[in-house]
């Protein structure tokens, strides 16, 4: 048999699987590449990793210790958003728009039409009480004093700076839980908060807004948690299992493996699977520093941190009920101006749109989207108490991996691990441990007592072996000699 000498490039080898990914497979071994493409198990290894850095996918380890790439069922190229992410990304863009509008007449609408209406209105029962007498108060000057006050009062108030400070502090909930929180930003004229005498009181107009849009919550974004993995391979010799993504993200298992992946990609880590069959990743690039501890960030698991609270409107209820006054007012006049310019035709048409419809719909949309958030936020809140449970329960199983824990005895050490927490019940317990057992690939036993127990044998087979492999590793320091300067 006549053989050729030509042999596949890694490009036609990586448009090959491309294709064959698109169409059938969605799993890849070292050996199916080869097999497959005939390429060598480096030029497999390297065409792979080319492959992972392309396209998202997630990594998987069989019993016989080998690495399986799984691309999913749909091929995406990485950073490519789905329909369902365009959409948030649309829903999410229209929300900030209507905010940034609904703001801007919020400024305008409440306050102005608050002042207006009210003068009108002190106006006529002024001129009802003086008006057909000999007194030498004057009606017009007493109104326009007192038009003088509100509009001073109105400019003091929109001195307050609107935004949100980047300082945070903390709160507590109705069970106990501590969270973040941004504290009011402060301006010249603040006055300290009667709750906390450390932090400038909230002006009108962010309570306002608040009242409306509620407040800003303290939330961790993926660039947070890409420094904090980031800071904590360095400390780890580069070496992360994936037991350690869960316990500093959270992440369930799907998202926990994405992450994973896409960590390597971002911080060009290598994924190695270990003698005991555990897999790793490699991040070398990262342990190398000339700067040292000053660009590390700081690490917490997930349980160090509560979520915080979805609040209303972050108000005290003489704040809000001042606000709902004024707005229930402005509606009641609006009223009134469109009953006067349906009973009196020669009422000017200008008169009627500016101070019957507009603050109409204004004090409309203003009380109906606290309404409608309100009915979206009860759901979340119900799903936030349950992940600082979950945070709780995560815990206690990373402290006790190697033993079994029974339902009582997990019981007994999330209640006493308590630093002011609710009281868990074996019920909140067993209800989010079903979700968690599947995300840390734990295993449920019944005894013959009918008791439960929860085992965690491979988040302790990953954990030691973490620390077997930083320890074989030894700690590679980055040459301190400077063997070439651009400056020089």
């Amino acid at each position: 048999m006549m053989l050729s000498n030509q042999v596949v490039t890694l490009q036609q080898a990586e448009k090959l699987l491309e294709d064959r990914l698109s169409s059938s497979l969605r799993t890849l071994t070292l050996g199916d590449v080869s097999t497959l493409t005939g390429l060598s198990t480096d030029d497999a290894k390297q065409t792979l990793e080319k492959l992972m850095s392309k396209y998202d996918c997630t990594l998987k380890v069989t019993e016989a210790g080998d690495l399986i790439y799984d691309f999913g069922s749909t091929l995406l190229r990485r950073g490519k958003k789905t329909i369902a992410e365009y959409w948030s990304e649309i829903k999410d863009f229209l929300w900030k728009a209507f905010q940034v509008f609904f703001k801007l007449w919020i400024a305008v609408t409440l306050v102005f039409y608050f002042v207006v209406f009210l003068v009108v209105l002190i106006a006529i029962i002024l001129a009802a009480v003086f008006g057909d007498s000999d007194s030498d108060f004057d009606v017009g000057d007493a109104v326009g004093g007192l038009f003088h006050a509100l509009i001073e009062m109105f400019r003091m108030i929109f001195i307050w700076d609107a935004l949100t400070g980047s300082t945070t502090y903390y709160e507590t909930d109705s069970r106990g839980y501590k969270y973040k929180h941004y504290a009011p930003k402060s301006s010249t004229w603040s006055k300290l908060s009667k709750k906390n005498r450390e932090l400038p009181s909230k002006s009108f107009v962010v309570s306002v807004y608040d009242f409306v849009f509620g407040p800003s919550r303290v939330e961790n974004t993926l660039a947070d948690n890409l420094k904090e993995l980031a800071t904590y391979a360095r400390k780890q010799n580069g070496i992360i299992v994936p037991a350690e993504i869960k316990g500093l993200t959270g992440y369930p298992s799907e998202e926990a493996d994405k992450f994973m992946t896409d960590s390597m990609v971002h911080f060009n880590g290598k994924a190695e699977v270990s003698e005991q069959g555990v897999l790793y990743a490699d991040f070398e690039d990262l342990i190398r520093s000339a700067a040292n501890k000053q660009v590390e960030s700081k690490v917490e698991w997930f349980w160090d941190e509560y979520e915080p609270e979805y609040e209303i409107t972050g108000n005290t209820a003489g704040r809000n009920a001042g606000i709902i006054a004024m707005n229930l007012f402005n509606l009641v006049l609006s009223g009134v101006v469109l009953g006067m310019a349906n009973d009196y035709s020669e009422l000017p048409k200008w008169i009627e749109v500016v101070f019957g419809w507009i603050p109409l719909t204004f004090s409309t949309i203003f009380f109906s989207v606290p309404i409608l958030r309100t009915i979206f936020i009860l759901p979340k809140r119900k799903k936030r108490h349950l992940n600082n449970i979950r945070k709780r329960l995560m815990k206690v199983i990373f402290h006790d991996s190697d033993k079994e824990l029974p339902l009582s005895a997990l019981e007994q050490a999330v209640n006493a691990k308590s630093a002011g927490e609710e009281k868990l019940s074996q019920k909140q317990i067993e209800q989010v441990m079903n979700d968690l057992i599947i995300d840390l690939q734990g295993e449920i036993d019944v005894k013959d007592n009918g008791e439960i127990v929860y085992r965690f044998d491979k988040l302790k087979t990953e954990l030691q072996e973490a620390e077997r492999l930083r320890k074989a590793k030894g700690f590679i320091p980055m040459s301190q000699k400077i063997v070439f300067d651009s400056g020089i």
